[in-house]
């Protein structure tokens, strides 16, 4: 199996979860705005300098803004003016994006592969593969105790059910969110696949989730080895071969 880990909206506390991340020897991938509409602060030029040394940072858009709150030319705007500012900032090219709220159409994906992305991630779960687009790429599990009603009504409007029954028995199934996660890396081991965690650092921190985050961690460290543990940068290149 093959794991990766993504992170998402720029926050300061960003800086700490690098932490855990580099304890465990994870690499990973940080979706950063340039400010927050929604009023979350979010990373310094420094700081994102510092955490893009040990990390890929990837595109959130310039204002954290949702394609589908837009007209098409605002969110094209939104997108670029946020790639080259993160260029500027960084110093080099940005080749990843995820779509804030995970909002996207074929219109909003034609733009931001316009815009010179090589890959976007969405935040379709409970799947263990790649799909088929590197500008629509899945995700398996958000580090987050969704209800379960929640995790149903996103299986059934999200479609591909039969690549995502299984995940979803398991994040419906009784006992902790720490046992389902378990057993999660348990089943994307015996199918080989792909599970890519995502979250965001603000909402371990609001819902007491870092130890939970550090538990999980160590249990990837111990299963899987550090070559099958990738940045969200990697992913196409997989895609690729598959």
């Amino acid at each position: 199996m093959w794991f990766t880990t993504s992170w998402d909206d720029g926050h300061p506390l960003d800086l700490r979860l690098a932490e855990l991340l580099a304890r465990h020897g994870m690499g990973a991938t940080f979706y950063c705005p340039l400010r927050n509409l929604e009023g979350r602060p979010v990373m310094a030029a420094t700081q994102l300098r510092g955490l893009d040394a040990a990390f890929e940072i990837g595109g959130h858009t310039l204002d954290h803004a949702y394609a589908s709150r837009m007209p098409g030319h605002q969110w094209a705007a939104q997108v670029r003016d946020g790639k080259s500012a993160l260029e500027d900032i960084l110093g080099h090219e940005v080749a990843g994006f995820c779509y804030p709220g995970g909002k996207h159409d074929p219109l909003s994906r034609a733009i931001v592969v316009e815009s010179g992305f090589r890959y976007a991630r969405t935040t379709e779960n409970l799947r263990l593969c790649l799909g088929h687009d590197a500008w629509a790429l899945p995700t398996t599990v958000q580090l987050f105790d969704h209800r379960r009603i929640t995790l149903l009504g996103n299986l059934l409007k999200g479609g591909n059910w039969s690549r995502r029954m299984g995940p979803a028995a398991i994040m419906v199934s009784a006992g902790s969110l720490q046992h389902r996660l378990a057993a999660l890396l348990d089943e994307a081991q015996r199918v080989g696949g792909v599970l890519h965690l995502w979250g965001h650092s603000w909402e371990l921190d609001a819902f007491g989730l870092w130890d939970l985050a550090d538990s999980v961690l160590r249990q990837v460290a111990e299963r899987v080895p550090p070559e099958r543990r990738l940045r969200n940068c990697d992913l196409p290149r997989l895609l690729a071969a598959a």
